[in-house]
């Protein structure tokens, strides 16, 4: 490299560390040039080894290694939320030093590092085409090309890289024995060639292994069984060849290093296993059976060889005793994989994809039915045609939904009860998944019991303050929120939060969806001041630590944009909505659920500012890809289908605005219950319409019985009760009933002023809403349809 290029990559170094403030990179002290103008900077002084030799030389276990290494990601994560790709990351850049008595990382050497968004000097790197950038050891293979189209997730190739010689002690390639071997061979071998896996490549050498395994404190035999399962998976995920296929951020891997440490399920799953969950669910069967029956033979295994252990040791034989225990020791940790197992394939389950493969296997089963009844090639297609036009009439995705609840899950329950009642930790982890499953199926009365039982669990054997059992919690505040339970979901979600930001620290992911969270239950509670302050603080801090493109951040966007709108900030809030809306379609693709979630907010706003030629296409965009995708039945769906409603109503389409209010309605009523929120909503709007078309007796009792639900819901403050109220009022006046609308007033007003005479924020809330009630009790009741704003 000649002196042109070590100064610029001098420069590079000192633009990219100036632009960066994190506790594990390097930081810049000062900065300057000398008298003949050479640049210089002054960089903290950082004590300390290499990563894997520090690990080997202090021998630390598996899972402080995982430690470490999830600390680099985070780091790594910030260089790429200031916009710094580093391209050579390896060992020695990577330096663990001890501080308060801890090992601590710190990522150094940006020397070479791409400014993605063309920050640092256009002469910093001299990347000409065919220049090969970076360590050949842990080098992607987009850099092995020569590629100048280096994105993000290169450093998470390299990371890969890292993370496999950490648990092995070796790269998936040892380089250095090719010496001599051309480059086009060396590129190959990167490029083309897929490593061995880690628990793999431990069981080439005996020799190897003992020394490996004597550095991570572990038994040999074990050390294959640690590997094996998740820690492949996380690890050959990050070294796809397609970095279509890798994870999409250094954060992504780092959080799945969490997961795998608090014993949650991983994103990263084993290999063909969408293929086997498609034969399973085409099957509609045995998902959860041939689990649990593989699982129920090694629960037997373990205890049949603990059996032994104790028979051993009443023979004083403790030659059997040692190998029994070491079997049954085995056996768990196969226990452990198939648990891992099932909790992923659990997780994939979703009505989209279920409805699309039953769709297809039964057209692929009547064809081969046809085949032997219809001598004729046309006489087959036209009775498959015929079909086709009748299953249309069919939403898979609905059907789909019940033989998930009905073959999958409910079995599933009884599978957990039956098989894992010794294996509480186990127990807990299905049941949180199975929870999970039901509330974004929006099966929300079916998700509480194993909520509580999952949270019940892991308070009882792991304390309140371990993050699994805080996760629980947090989970529960979730459901809670969905099924309306607005205060019992605040006191979840603050709990939630108080003991993330104690226990995992403020700018933990976990802490920041409870901190976004506590920001939803307030806005749904009509708080929104408290709840936009929740929401910035929440967008600023995933941001900053999971960077622009992430999913988490993509909605904490549209939260802000949404409590802006609920201020009457429209166009602030619509800048907000279309930056999410563009994200989550460049980032997440046109048919993901925050996707058409941004799309409904937009379209929601859009509404409301009276841009209806804007707003419509948005609404039937959703609402026809949340019926085919979720199913005509999923609340979104609702939420859409309501929407579309209230905006036909405006354009003066009364008919068919009251046949989708009525059918939102009616489906409210069914999934949700009288009382819920969203059903009170749709209640509303129908009341609005029968108002709009005349039938006053009609909308009265509409709006009375949404009136009475949301004082008994939301509380006489709320401003979603006003809104009612004010509409009830001004349909009583304008049909010359004055002594009802006094009346209605009077009490809502006795109401208000009990409440306003307490104190605490609920008191405050009363006395805004008094102050409300007098400023209108004389004006004509202007009325306000509510729209269902799905974030």
């Amino acid at each position: 490299m000649d002196t042109r290029q070590v100064v610029a990559r001098f420069e590079a170094e000192r633009q990219a560390l100036a632009l960066m403030d994190h506790p594990h990179i390097a930081k810049v002290m000062d900065v300057g040039a000398t008298d003949r103008g050479r640049p210089y900077f002054v960089m903290e002084l950082v004590k300390g080894k290499p990563i894997v030799e520090y690990c080997d030389q202090n021998s630390l276990p598996v899972h402080e290694r995982l430690a470490l290494m999830a600390e680099v990601c985070r780091a790594v994560q910030h260089a790429h939320g200031k916009g710094i790709i580093h391209r050579d990351l390896k060992p020695t850049n990577v330096l663990v030093g001890t501080q308060d008595g801890q090992p601590s990382v710190k990522v150094i050497d940006f020397g070479i590092a791409k400014a993605t968004s063309q920050t640092l000097t256009e002469k910093t790197l001299f990347t000409e085409m065919g220049q090969i950038i970076g360590s050949l050891q842990y080098m992607s293979p987009e850099q092995a090309e020569g590629s100048l189209d280096v994105d993000t997730r290169t450093d998470v190739y390299s990371l890969g890289i890292m993370l496999y010689e950490l648990l092995t002690g070796g790269t998936p390639f040892d380089l250095r024995k090719m010496r001599g071997v051309l480059f086009g061979e060396i590129q190959r071998l990167i490029c083309e060639v897929d490593p061995p896996k880690p628990s793999t490549r431990m069981s080439e050498s005996a020799e190897v292994l003992d020394h490996v395994a004597a550095r991570r404190r572990v038994a040999p035999e074990r050390l294959g069984l640690v590997l094996r399962g998740e820690l492949d998976w996380i690890v050959m995920k990050a070294l796809e060849k397609d970095r279509s296929r890798r994870y999409g951020t250094a954060n992504e891997l780092g959080l799945d290093i969490e997961r795998y440490l608090a014993g949650d399920a991983v994103l990263a799953a084993p290999p063909g296993a969408g293929y086997r969950l498609r034969k399973l669910v085409r099957r509609h069967r045995l998902l959860v059976g041939a689990a649990a029956a593989v699982a129920v033979a090694l629960l037997a295994g373990v205890i049949a060889f603990a059996w032994q252990a104790r028979v051993a040791t009443g023979q004083r034989d403790r030659a059997l005793q040692a190998e029994a225990e070491a079997e049954a020791e085995a056996r768990a940790d196969e226990l452990e994989v198939v648990a891992s197992f099932q909790a992923n394939m659990l997780e994939q389950l979703d009505a989209t994809t279920a409805g699309q493969m039953l769709t297809e296997d039964v057209m692929s089963r009547l064809e081969s039915a046809l085949e032997s009844i219809e001598p004729t090639k046309e006489e087959r297609s036209e009775r498959l045609e015929s079909f086709r036009r009748q299953w249309t009439l069919v939403n898979a995705a609905d059907a789909a939904r019940e033989l998930i609840d009905r073959l999958l899950l409910r079995p599933a329950l009884t599978a957990i009860d039956e098989e894992f009642a010794e294996q509480p930790l186990v127990d807990a982890r299905l049941r949180q998944v199975l929870a999970d499953r039901y509330r974004k199926l929006g099966l929300y009365d079916a998700a509480l019991p194993p909520q509580l039982r999952a949270l019940k669990i892991r308070r009882e054997t792991l304390g309140e303050d371990d993050p699994r059992t805080l996760s629980s919690l947090d989970h529960l505040g979730l459901l809670r929120n969905a099924r309306g339970e607005y205060d019992a979901a605040e006191r979840d979600f603050r709990a939630a939060l108080e003991g993330a930001s104690r226990v995992l620290g403020e700018e933990h992911p976990q802490t920041l969806e409870a901190l976004s969270n506590v920001g939803t239950v307030l806005a749904s509670k009509g708080e929104f001041g408290e709840a936009e302050s929740f929401y910035r603080d929440a967008l600023e801090k995933h941001r900053r630590v999971l960077g622009d493109d992430h999913r988490e951040t993509i909605t904490a966007i549209n939260n802000v944009g949404f409590v802006l709108d609920m201020a009457g900030k429209l166009e602030e809030a619509e800048s907000y909505y279309r930056d999410a809306l563009e994200t989550a379609r460049r980032v997440l693709g046109e048919e993901d659920a925050y996707t058409m979630a941004s799309m409904n907010s937009l379209a929601v706003l859009l509404h409301v500012a009276r841009r209806l030629d804007e707003a419509e296409p948005l609404y039937r965009e959703a609402l026809e890809k949340r019926r085919r995708l979720l199913g005509a039945e999923h609340p979104d769906t609702l939420s859409s289908l309501a929407n579309l409603g209230a905006l036909l109503k405006y354009q003066g389409n009364l008919e068919e605005a009251e046949t989708l209010y009525r059918e939102a309605l009616e489906k409210k009523r069914r999934i949700l219950g009288e009382d819920h929120p969203e059903t009170l909503i749709s209640l509303q709007n129908l009341g609005s319409l029968l108002r709009a078309d005349g039938r006053r007796d009609e909308a009265v009792a509409a709006y009375r019985e949404a009136l009475a639900g949301r004082t008994r819901v939301l509380g006489p403050a709320h401003p979603s009760t006003l809104n009612t109220l004010f509409s009830l009022a001004s349909l009583l006046a304008e049909g010359g009933d004055d002594a009802a609308t006094a009346e209605l007033l009077f009490l809502a007003e006795v109401e208000l002023r009990i409440l306003a005479s307490g104190t605490g924020e609920g008191a405050s809330a009363a006395a805004d809403a008094l102050a409300e009630l007098r400023a209108r009790a004389s004006a004509n009741g202007t009325e306000n349809v509510d729209q269902d704003h799905q974030r």
